[in-house]
């Protein structure tokens, strides 16, 4: 982020966060097949699925075309996988916000499912500079804004606003890790879901209730 910086500028402020997760349940490498990934009526990809059975966090929300999966990592977060009905990812998207996520979380509750996800590695490097400023913050890029509290001595002023986000995904979560589970079902019909068309994902932090990732894959293949 801090590459190629401009011989005049005069101070970069960073903000970083890095997320470790490890499944608490990890997926079965021996069980990742190839298999095709629908990212949009015409086009079709081949992905990396990774399978696994067992009791899952899961809602089913008729109402608004969306069904949902929470995977847990160690410790004290998790990943809700949000996944749209056929057709319906625009409608959802224009609806969903904080509020959507608290109230499928709290619906959920625990079903037999097979499970079906790709492995992806997502890379987003972009500008912050019109997000704000339609926010308000306006000021802070001009002549008149002040930055006195950081320096009194040179007149300070926001020259731009960069935002990058990386999240890998694999058998073992967003980094290599080894493990091993055996996990006990009941001896009931467990429900197919397979995310072979573009889902969305939020990684939650509980005590806080915090998203501190949010994402849309598209295409689980993409550079």
């Amino acid at each position: 982020m801090v590459k190629d910086l401009d011989p005049l500028m005069a101070m970069v402020l960073i903000n970083y966060v890095y997320f470790r997760g490890q499944w608490e349940r990890p997926f079965d490498k021996n069980l990742t097949v190839k298999a095709d990934f629908h990212v949009d009526r015409n086009t079709k990809i081949e992905v990396d699925m990774m399978k696994k059975m067992g009791r899952f966090d899961y809602y089913q929300d008729h109402d608004n075309h969306t069904t949902v999966i929470s995977l847990p990592y160690k410790g004290n977060t998790s990943m809700m996988i949000v996944f749209p009905d056929e057709n319906k990812m625009e409608v959802v998207e224009g609806f969903i916000n904080k509020d959507y996520l608290r109230h499928w979380h709290d619906k959920l509750y625990k079903n037999n499912l097979n499970f079906y996800m790709p492995k992806f590695s997502i890379s987003v490097d972009t500008s912050l500079d019109e997000i704000l400023k339609e926010m308000g913050v306006t000021e802070a890029y001009t002549d008149e804004a002040d930055f006195s509290g950081i320096s009194d001595e040179i007149k300070l002023k926001v020259s731009k606003v960069s935002h990058q986000a990386v999240l890998s995904v694999d058998e073992t979560g967003t980094e290599a890790a080894a493990a091993t589970t055996i996990e006990i079902m009941p001896m009931s019909l467990p429900v197919d879901m397979v995310l072979n068309r573009p889902f969305m994902v939020f990684i939650i932090e509980h005590s806080t209730r915090s998203i501190i990732f949010a994402g849309k894959i598209s295409n689980p293949a993409a550079a």
